[in-house]
């Protein structure tokens, strides 16, 4: 599956460390107050902190994670950016193998370090 992006499109990095499982390099893009929302753990994780717990957790149960993403938007307003993507994962999941396809929302906000992740949604409409 082939995905053309934006030059400046965030969701790139995040996608990447996501499949390294970089739970350190995910959690340095987060603002202190970022809010998660996953098909694993199917609960919000609020804050910095909670977020780099539950990546963890949930990271040391996965491997051979492969993200893809097609029809990849983005929008801007000032210092916030909405990057809206349909994201297809594969992955193994407690040595179960699985494949979703998730309409995935990520929220940027421009702060004096950069640009950092506020907001992650991701829940599949396919799980297979």
């Amino acid at each position: 599956m082939t995905a053309i992006a934006p030059v400046a499109w965030h969701g790139a990095d995040y996608l990447r460390m996501l499949d390294a499982k970089d739970d350190t390099g995910i959690t340095a893009l987060l603002t202190e107050d970022a809010q998660i929302v996953d098909e694993i753990t199917r609960r919000w994780h609020r804050g910095r902190h909670e977020i780099g717990l539950a990546l963890r957790e949930v990271f040391s149960r996965l491997s051979d994670v492969q993200s893809t993403a097609e029809d990849m938007h983005s929008v801007r307003w000032g210092d916030v950016e909405v990057e809206t993507f349909l994201l297809h994962q594969a992955y193994e999941l407690d040595g179960a193998t699985c494949s979703v396809v998730s309409p995935t929302c990520l929220v940027w906000r421009r702060t004096a370090e950069g640009w950092r992740l506020a907001l992650m949604e991701s829940i599949p409409t396919t799980v297979t």
